[in-house]
C-alpha cells in the first residue's frame, strides 16, 4: 500500500467513525472541520453511472497561492445514495473517494447553491510518476499537483510520484526551499493515458507524446519565451547579425525585437519573422535564447516549424571553458514554406574548439545555457514557430 493510499484510507475509516481527521498529504494538510447547511447537494455516481453509497469528500474552501496549501477543509458525508450536503455554496476544490478506495474524482471551483444538485463522476484513480531533470537547481523542494492534496517531495534524482489520482488536468507546481512557487506545466491525467504540457523540464512516465519541453510558440506577442514561466532567470530573445543588414527587425535592440514577432500570413498564430540583407558572402543573422541552465541530458531531439532560404543552424552552447564556449550544431535544408520537422539531438556535431570531454551529448547536456537558431548569406530571411524539446 502506498503512503497515499494508507493516508486516504485512514481518513475513510476515521470520517467513517465518526472523527474529525487531517486528510492532507505531505505538507498540504489543510484543517477539517464538520459541515453544516450551506449550499446545495453532490451525487456521487461510479462509471457506469449509478450512485456510490458511502463515499467521503474533503472540500476545501480556500487555496493559499502563495504557500500552495488548502485553508480550512470540510468533511462531506455520502448517504446511500452518494448525496452528499455541502456545508457551503462554493469551494476552491473537493476530492471524493468511494468506500473501497478505488475511485475517486476531482473538481476545481465547486460552485453548488442551495437548492441545487450537481452529479460528480467517479473513475478509476491512477498514478502519476515522472521526474524533474533541474532537480539539482534548489537544495530542496516541493512538487504538487495545484488545487489538490497531493504534494511530493524531491530527491536528489527529480523523481516524484502522485498515487491515487482522479482523472483531470493538473497544473504543476514547485515550491523550492527559498523563492517563490514556480510555474512547471500541466499534467494531463485521462482515462488511459497521461500528457505533460509545459516548459518545466518535467518527463513524466507513460507519456507518449514523449513529454515536450516547450521553449516558445510565439503565442504572447513578447520578447520573453514560454520556458521564462518555469526558469525566471532566461534572457529574452535576442538577435544579432554580422555583415548583414537587418530590415525585421529594425535592429539589434532588444526594444525592437517584438516587432519581428507578430501573425504569419500562411501560418496561425504568431511566428518569429527575421528579414535582412546580407552585405558579405559570410552575412549571419541569428536568434537565441540564453541563461537556460537546463539539464537535457534526457532528451532526445529538437522539434521546431521554420521557414527560411537558406540553410538553418540549430546551436545547442555551454558556459565558457577556458575561454572557448562549448557547441554542438546541427544544419537543417533550406525550407521556402513552413517546414514542420524534429531533428535528432544524436547528429549535432560538436565545433572543433570544444573540448573532447564535451563532445557527446550525454556528457554536454546536463547544463545547457544558450539555443541558437542562425541563417547565413546569400539567405534573406528566417521564420521560426513552435519550438520544444523532445
Amino acid at each position: 500500500m502506498t503512503p497515499r493510499s494508507t493516508a486516504w484510507r485512514a481518513a475513510f475509516l476515521a470520517v467513517a467513525a465518526g472523527s474529525l481527521v487531517s486528510c492532507g498529504y505531505d505538507t498540504v494538510a489543510g484543517k477539517t472541520t464538520t459541515t453544516s447547511n450551506g449550499g446545495g447537494t453532490l451525487v456521487a455516481v461510479g462509471p457506469d453511472g449509478h450512485p456510490l453509497p458511502g463515499v467521503v469528500a474533503f472540500a476545501a474552501r480556500s487555496w493559499d497561492t502563495l504557500a500552495g496549501t488548502p485553508g480550512i477543509v470540510d468533511t462531506l458525508h455520502g448517504d446511500s445514495t452518494g448525496t452528499m450536503v455541502l456545508g457551503q455554496e462554493a469551494y476552491a476544490f473537493l476530492e471524493v473517494r468511494d468506500s473501497s478506495l478505488n475511485l475517486g474524482a476531482w473538481a476545481k471551483v465547486v460552485v453548488v447553491r442551495d437548492g441545487n444538485t450537481r452529479t460528480i463522476r467517479l473513475d478509476t484513480l491512477r498514478c502519476i510518476k515522472g521526474v524533474w531533470a533541474d532537480r539539482a537547481s534548489v537544495a530542496r523542494g516541493r512538487l504538487f499537483l495545484d488545487s489538490t492534496f497531493h504534494s511530493a517531495s524531491l530527491p536528489d534524482d527529480g523523481s516524484f510520484v502522485f498515487n491515487d489520482v482522479p482523472a483531470g488536468v493538473y497544473a504543476l507546481e514547485l515550491a523550492p526551499d527559498t523563492g517563490s512557487l514556480r510555474p512547471m506545466g500541466e499534467a494531463d491525467l485521462g482515462e488511459g493515458d497521461v500528457r505533460y504540457i509545459g516548459s518545466g523540464n518535467i518527463l513524466l512516465g507513460g507519456d507518449t507524446t514523449g513529454s515536450p519541453l516547450w521553449i516558445d510558440n510565439f503565442e504572447s506577442g513578447g520578447v520573453w519565451p514560454m520556458l521564462r514561466a518555469s526558469y525566471p532567470a532566461v534572457s529574452p530573445w535576442f538577435v544579432w547579425s554580422v555583415a548583414a543588414d537587418l530590415i525585421l527587425p529594425g535592429s539589434v535592440d532588444p526594444d525592437s525585437i517584438p516587432r519581428a514577432i507578430g501573425p504569419d500570413s500562411t501560418r496561425p498564430g504568431r511566428a518569429l519573422h527575421l528579414r535582412f540583407t546580407p552585405t558579405a558572402s559570410n552575412g549571419q543573422v541569428a536568434a537565441g535564447i540564453t541563461n537556460m541552465e537546463l539539464d537535457l541530458e534526457a532528451r532526445s531531439e529538437v522539434c521546431l516549424s521554420y521557414r527560411a532560404d537558406s540553410p538553418l543552424k540549430i546551436e545547442f552552447q555551454r558556459d565558457s571553458v577556458s575561454g572557448v564556449r562549448p557547441t554542438l550544431s546541427t544544419t537543417l535544408p533550406a525550407a521556402p514554406s513552413w517546414t514542420d520537422t524534429c531533428a535528432s539531438i544524436s547528429g549535432f556535431a560538436p565545433d572543433s574548439d570544444t573540448p573532447d570531454s564535451l563532445s557527446t551529448w550525454n556528457a554536454f547536456a546536463r547544463r545547457v545555457l544558450v539555443i541558437q537558431f542562425s541563417a547565413y548569406s546569400p539567405g534573406t530571411f528566417l521564420d521560426l514557430d513552435d519550438i520544444r524539446l523532445r
